[in-house]
């Protein structure tokens, strides 16, 4: 009996200590994300902020001296399925306009997420971050 005894005990410590340990949660393209390089044009940044209800925002700007030159928004529904990043805008600029985005997801963590673009081949590298919020186009430009 007293074997048993300090057995269970043994058994509870173990099972104790397993329901205090935590694991890190999995990694999410829910958030805000900045990047920067697009395949035709290396000066393109942008900011894409995926939600956990499939939509998404994205603002993309490009600064030359110092000064804007190119400002896009679009919104829309995004998707996860089969190692694939889908991305569906329905409004372009403010207008409904269509276009339809695919990348096959190489990476993803909680701070980075690396996708690849088809044709071109283009690898997407994009940085976590805490607010939707591009710096002036004076820095670093």
């Amino acid at each position: 009996m007293r074997k048993s005894g300090v057995l269970c005990a043994c058994l509870a410590v173990v099972f104790s200590a397993n329901a205090w340990a935590t694991s890190a949660p999995a990694p999410s393209f829910v958030g805000i994300w900045y990047g920067k390089g697009e395949p035709d044009d290396p000066d393109v940044f942008y900011i894409d902020a995926y939600r956990a209800d499939g939509t998404f925002n994205s603002e993309y700007r490009k600064c030359v001296k110092g000064k804007l030159a190119y400002s896009q928004t679009q919104s829309g529904r995004w998707t996860v399925a089969n190692g694939v990043l889908e991305m569906h805008s329905n409004i372009i600029n403010g207008k409904p306009d269509r276009y339809d985005h695919f990348y096959k997801i190489e990476s993803l963590d909680q701070s980075e997420f690396r996708v690849r673009f088809d044709k071109p081949d283009f690898l997407f590298v994009e940085k976590r971050i805490p607010v939707f919020e591009f710096p002036p186009c004076y820095v670093g430009s």
